[in-house]
């Protein structure tokens, strides 16, 4: 007989919304970015100082992957005659 550990598993909803770059920013910095419990308060602050910056550095480019991946669809549009869509694209 072979014994294992899965792990935990997190669901997280949202209702007639979707799950912002702040959600998917502070996701990926929980799985860079530890921090443990029984650290010196002064290397757990210098920790969470650190994770905070890395959360923000990611929020700040997956925001600039949005817009880049929207300006893709808008030029695409454009290039397919599709002006009224691009246009609303562009609105999002």
């Amino acid at each position: 007989m072979i014994n294992g550990e899965i792990g935990s598993v997190t669901v997280t909803t949202t209702s007639n919304s979707h799950l912002p770059p702040e959600y998917w920013a502070q996701r990926a910095t929980s799985h860079i970015v530890h921090v443990g419990q029984e650290s010196h308060p002064a290397i757990a602050d210098q920790a969470k100082a650190f994770k905070e910056a890395v959360c923000h550095v990611i929020d700040y480019y997956i925001k600039v992957a949005i817009k880049e991946d929207r300006s893709k669809v808008v030029t695409l549009l454009r290039s397919a005659g599709q002006n009224d869509l691009a246009n609303s694209v562009e609105k999002l």
